[in-house]
C-alpha cells in the first residue's frame, strides 16, 4: 500500500548527491545465526533499487523499476518527505509522488528497519518534468528517462567530457571539435564517447550536430536554459561540481 511518510529530521542536499555506493549493510544482521540447524542465513547486505522509467501522469510523477523480492522501496526528498511502496513478488515496483514546479530531487532506496541501501543514483525532474527526466550520479554519464534521441547528454566536471546516448544498433559515429572520438558500448544500448576538454565543443553524432555550451557558472542545485537545452550544475562532493547538459528532444 502507497502512502506518504515524513522522515524525523530534514535531509541535506549533501546527503542527497553522495559518491555512489555499491551497497549497504542491514541493521543487525552482520551476526545473523540460523535458528535451525539447515536454515538459510540471511545476508547482510541489501540491493540498492534502480529506476527503470519515470513519467509525468497529471499532478503525479510515476516512476518504476527493480529491487529484491518484497523489499520495501523509498523515494526521498531532499527535504525528508518520502513515498514508499513494497515491491512485489519479481522484485518490480512503482511509486507515485506528487510534482512541484521547481526542480525536483527524488533519492530510491530500500529500507530495512531503520537501515537503508540508498541507490547511488539520484532522480531529477527538471521544472517538475516539463523538461527533462534523468538519473545522475557523481562522475557518470546521465541517464535519460524523457524519450530517445541521437544524443542523451553531455557531462563535465570542467576537465573531461562524456558524451553519452542510446543506440537500437552498433553505437553511433562520434565527432567532437572535429575529431573522432573512440565510443564505448554499454548493456542495453547505451554508449559514452569522451574528451580530455571540459569547455563549450561541437558534437556531432551520425551527422547530427549539437552546440554544447560548456559548463555553467553556478556552485549549487541549479538548472537553466543554456544554447538549444537544459544546463544542470550540481556538487559531487565538498569542491567538487558536474555540469550536465541535455540537448532539447526533436519532433
Amino acid at each position: 500500500m502507497k502512502r506518504w511518510i515524513v522522515a524525523k529530521a530534514a535531509l541535506s542536499t549533501a546527503l542527497v548527491l553522495v559518491a555512489p555506493t555499491l551497497s549497504a549493510c542491514s541493521e543487525k544482521k552482520d551476526a545473523a545465526v540460523a535458528s535451525e540447524p539447515g536454515a538459510p542465513v540471511e545476508s547482510p547486505w541489501t540491493q540498492p533499487p534502480t529506476v527503470d522509467a519515470a513519467r509525468r501522469e497529471g499532478g503525479q510523477v510515476v516512476v518504476r523499476g527493480a529491487a529484491a523480492p518484497d523489499a520495501r522501496v523509498v523515494l526521498r526528498a531532499g527535504d525528508g518527505a518520502a513515498v514508499a511502496v513494497s515491491a512485489d513478488a519479481a522484485g518490480r515496483f512503482e511509486l507515485r509522488a506528487p510534482l512541484t514546479s521547481g526542480d525536483m530531487r527524488l533519492r530510491p532506496e530500500v529500507q530495512i528497519g531503520e537501515d537503508a541501501a540508498p541507490s547511488p543514483e539520484t532522480l531529477v525532474l527538471l521544472q517538475g518534468g516539463a523538461g527533462p527526466i534523468i538519473l545522475i550520479a557523481a562522475g557518470e554519464p546521465t541517464t535519460r528517462l524523457d524519450g530517445r534521441g541521437r544524443l542523451d547528454a553531455v557531462d563535465s566536471d570542467g576537465a573531461v567530457l562524456i558524451v553519452s546516448g542510446r543506440a537500437n544498433g552498433p553505437p553511433p559515429e562520434v565527432t567532437i571539435n572535429g575529431r573522432r572520438a573512440p565510443v564505448l558500448s554499454r548493456t542495453g544500448g547505451s554508449w559514452r564517447a569522451t574528451a580530455p576538454d571540459g569547455g563549450a565543443a561541437s558534437i556531432v553524432v551520425d551527422g547530427e550536430r549539437f552546440d554544447y555550451p560548456g559548463v555553467g557558472s553556478q556552485a549549487d542545485f541549479q538548472s537553466q536554459r543554456a544554447g538549444d537545452g537544459w544546463r544542470l550544475t550540481w556538487p559531487t562532493g565538498p569542491s567538487g561540481r558536474q555540469t550536465t547538459w541535455l540537448p532539447d528532444r526533436g519532433g
